[in-house]
């Protein structure tokens, strides 16, 4: 393989130097698309490993009033008119999801 072609290659380098940079360059290159690879193949892992929930994935209107310190139900109705909490009717009652109450939480 190096060297003994017969289809003449034009770089300005010794046939064996430009197989070891070329053989370089791809171990480089395939070192990288592995990185890469494992990386996301973790994080796509870590994503799906969800052993049980850690809190609640609802609350209904008075849980919601209590996790920030017994509020009105006035400040619930304008968080929900400017959009920092998004309501869920189930069975004509109202629910948060905890991610939406999270980050309003972490927001304050």
């Amino acid at each position: 393989m190096a060297g003994k072609s017969d289809t003449p290659i034009l770089v300005p380098m010794e046939m064996e130097v430009f197989w070891q940079e070329m053989r370089q360059l791809i171990r480089a290159e395939l070192e990288q698309i592995i990185a890469a690879g494992k990386s996301a193949e973790l994080s796509r892992r870590a994503s799906k490993e969800t052993t049980a929930f850690q809190q609640k994935p609802l609350y209904d209107m008075q849980e919601t009033r209590q996790l920030f310190g017994n509020i009105s139900r006035t400040t619930i109705y304008d968080w929900v008119k400017c959009g920092k909490l998004k309501p869920k009717k189930l069975k004509g009652k109202i629910f948060f999801l905890w991610c939406d109450i999270e980050k309003l939480i972490n927001g304050l």
